[in-house]
């Protein structure tokens, strides 16, 4: 997963689309994480399972005991979410995804976040 146009543009025609699924601070999250996730890890590939392990580590550092409420407020509980949201950025240019990169490889983690 790669960066690749600005998210808050593409939030926009989501938003227009009304494809948003996500609120922004979720969406520029994600996308963050996966810049930092790509960096990590000199631009190899970032697989499913890896983002997933990355975000439940990272989330816990940044949100601690208000990690349950702001999950809530962003509609992220289980990798299978984590994967909506990167294939959304995705279709919409944000990330650039790998054939890997579907939401059934996320889903079938079946991981709690």
């Amino acid at each position: 997963m790669n960066m690749a146009t600005d998210w808050k543009t593409a939030y926009a025609e989501m938003h227009a689309k009304s494809e948003a699924m996500f609120p922004p601070a979720a969406l520029h999250y994600v996308v963050e994480l996966c810049r930092q996730a790509s960096q990590r890890r000199e631009g190899r590939v970032v697989t499913p399972e890896e983002l997933t392990e990355d975000f439940r580590k990272q989330f816990r550092r940044d949100f601690g005991s208000m990690g349950n409420e702001v999950r809530n407020d962003w509609g992220i509980h289980s990798s299978a979410d984590l994967g909506k949201a990167v294939i959304l950025l995705g279709k919409y240019g944000c990330l650039t995804l790998e054939p890997t990169d579907t939401e059934d490889a996320f889903t079938s983690l079946g991981t709690p976040l």
